[in-house]
């Protein structure tokens, strides 16, 4: 598996596969007893091609956009 550099873009679908992932892991790690995470975890998956929760996928719209603008701040100053 290559290791991604910080540069490296992906798409917001990714990124948003990279959340649910991610927050998976950290469920799994603290032996699946934190039932936030895993009721988190349960919204973010996928079916029939949209997430099990329409709501949160809104709400990783709206953070890649905030994300995004503040990228683009960043850029400004530089």
């Amino acid at each position: 598996m290559n290791i991604m550099n910080t540069i490296d873009a992906i798409t917001i679908v990714e990124g948003y596969d990279a959340m649910r992932i991610f927050l998976e892991a950290v469920w799994r790690r603290h032996g699946k007893t934190d039932e936030e995470i895993k009721f988190l975890v349960g919204g973010l998956k996928w079916a029939d091609g949209a997430p099990v929760d329409p709501t949160m996928w809104e709400g990783w719209l709206a953070a890649v956009q905030i994300a995004c603008v503040g990228r683009t701040h960043e850029s400004a100053k530089n």
